[in-house]
Formats: structure tokens, sequence, C-alpha cells
């Protein structure tokens, strides 16, 4: 199949070449992952949180979520990411959301994260930790998990996609007969009938019976950051009727400004780049010609910690107030299972 949007500009025989060489090395390194080969089973269990898809699934609120379940039932959890796009000696944007978000949990971040967790484990600071939380582990089979989650985005069915380069997938949609359980997020942007489309989709996918469970997305409240530096928590409702202006450095853009829209605000102008992007002075700069009309800027937490990574300042912002909202999840079905399912997979071991 040759999906709708694709994540090059390569013509459609050369990234469907490329794809079928994509699809021949992934599938000979999981075959060796399936015998063990290269893989290492920690001292304390594991839960992977990963996509079948590049980016954009509302992984990191899944992840905190996570975190946040273990802490509450007295675990001591750690995060171990491979902390993409990262400068030397600086956090990447998801280590820094995570950071601000679960304050004093340990995090590792470097690509061999087996080395770093025996690193972190063998230290005074990591001789509580209990469990790790893999982020972004489906595909990072280095280390053996005892609970493997996988986040479908219900808004970009991967029954409509192709493997890179052709399309966003990672792996074919037999790999989800890997998983334990299988998220469908973002089930606000979608209709009834097509979650029970993908349900089938997953059916004929997976050779064992995962847990599927249903989440949706939502804004809990609104950070306000004005050109002061002033911050300002406010409710979601300051969106109603407000002109903004989105930029955004993220997977999925889409579902970003159609939160925006449901909350009430009036999308005047967006700048999506590239997922990971670090915005340049003349991206600002333009971005804030095109935003004069507007009332705010409204960005991720996500693209708000790279760009204060970057040293630029708030000088940036024209005099806008920049809103950056907080984002949640609430369980639509499967909610208890899924709880159980990560409590029972730490107290296993």
């Amino acid at each position: 199949m040759i999906p709708e949007h694709r994540p090059t500009r390569l013509p459609v025989f050369l990234a469907s070449a490329l794809s079928k060489l994509y699809s021949i090395g992934i599938n000979h390194q999981n075959r060796k992952y399936d015998r063990g080969i290269g893989v290492t089973t920690l001292d304390r269990p594991v839960i992977s949180i990963g996509n079948l898809t590049t980016g954009g699934t509302g992984k990191t609120p899944v992840v905190q979520h996570v975190v946040r379940t273990l802490m509450e039932q007295g675990h001591h959890p750690a995060i171990a990411m491979r902390g993409y796009k990262a400068k030397a000696g600086q956090m990447s944007d998801e280590e820094r959301e995570h950071s601000s978000a679960l304050v004093g949990v340990p995090i590792v971040a470097q690509p061999d994260r087996a080395a770093g967790l025996q690193e972190l484990f063998a230290s005074e600071r990591g001789e509580q930790i209990d469990c790790v939380v893999l982020d972004d582990g489906f595909q990072h089979r280095k280390i053996a998990r005892d609970l493997d989650i996988v986040l479908i985005d219900a808004s970009r069915p991967p029954s409509r996609d192709a493997l890179l380069p052709l399309g966003f997938l990672r792996e074919c949609a037999e790999s989800l007969s890997r998983a334990d359980v299988i998220l469908i997020t973002h089930s606000e942007m979608v209709e009834q009938n097509e979650l029970g489309m993908m349900r089938g989709w997953i059916e004929s996918n997976t050779n064992h019976d995962p847990l599927v469970v249903v989440v949706e997305h939502a804004w809990s409240s609104i950070d306000q950051h004005d050109p002061d530096g002033q911050v300002t928590s406010c409710p979601v409702e300051i969106l109603k009727d407000q002109r903004v202006a989105i930029l955004t450095g993220i997977g999925h853009p889409e579902a970003f400004a159609e939160m925006a829209v449901s909350s009430g605000a009036h999308v005047l102008h967006r700048c999506d780049r590239p997922d990971h992007e670090e915005f340049s002075i003349a991206v600002l700069e333009q971005f804030v010609r095109d935003a004069r009309s507007a009332d705010a800027i409204l960005m991720t937490m996500k693209d708000w910690c790279r760009l204060e990574s970057s040293g630029i300042g708030a000088n940036w912002q024209g005099g806008l107030p920049v809103y950056l909202p907080r984002l949640g999840i609430n369980f639509r079905s499967g909610g208890e299972q899924f709880h159980r399912a990560c409590i029972e997979a730490v107290a296993s071991r």
C-alpha cells in the first residue's frame, strides 16, 4: 500500500525498493533477538512502552502515567530512553519533559541503555530502584522486558501505512504479536466504528490475545509563560475564543491543532516543523511575523523544553504569551486491566 502521507520526497518506486530492503534488515535483526542473541536481562523488572510507527502516538503522557502508577504502589522506577537529538552534555527535549513532570525520578538517556542502567544501579542513587520503564522500547530489544506495551494512533491506522521510508511503520504489523498490551491512543479523534475496525485489524495481525486498551488524550491545564518570565497555571478554558498561532516540531501536529480547536481556540496560523527540530532564529522570526494578529502562541511542552535548552531566551515571543498545555490520558476501556498488568509485571520479580 502507498500511504496518502509519506515521510520522504523520494520517488515512490525508490521508496518502495528501500522499504523492501528495510523489511529484510529489520526481520533479520528480529530473528536474532527472538533467539536471545544480544539481549540483556536486568536484575529488576522492565516495562517497555513503544510504537509501531515513528513518533506522534502520544507516548510521553503514557510513560508518565505508568511511572506514577508504579510510584503510587510504593515502587521506585527509573526511566531509560535514547535521548534522541540531545546535544553533548544537555538533555533531549523528551528527557527535559520527563524531568519536569516527574521530579526526582532517575532518567538514563543514552543509546546504550543497558550500560547506562547498570551504571545507575551501581550508584548510591540507584540502590532503591526496583523497576525500569523503557521509553520508546518496542524496537529496542537489547533489553528483555516483563511487559511490552505498544501504542497505535487511532487517527493514523497502521493498516493504511507502509514500512519506512515509503510510510511511517518501523515494523510490519505481525510484530504486534510480541506485544502484551496494545494501547489505542487519540481515540477522541475518530468515530466508534473506526475503533471497531482497528480492533479487528489488531486481532487479524496477532497470533495471541493481547490486552487492547483504548485511551483518549486531553489537556488538563495550561501553563501560561509571559514575555516577562512569569508563569501561571490556567484552566484549559482560557483557550476559548483565543486567537492562537501554533508552533510545533512533533510527529503528529494535526492532533495538537485539533485539540486546540476542540478547546475553543481559533487557529490563525500554524508552523509545523519536522519532529525534534531545533527552531532557528530565522524560523522563529518568520513565525512571529506571521503570528502578529494572534492573542497567544500555542506550543507543546516538548517543543518548549527544546527551545529553552537552545538558550534563545524569551525575546523571540514578540510580546505574546506562550500557552503550554499539560497533556494527560483518560481511559475509555481497559483501564483497570492496564493498571493491573503494570503492577503485576513489576511484582512478578
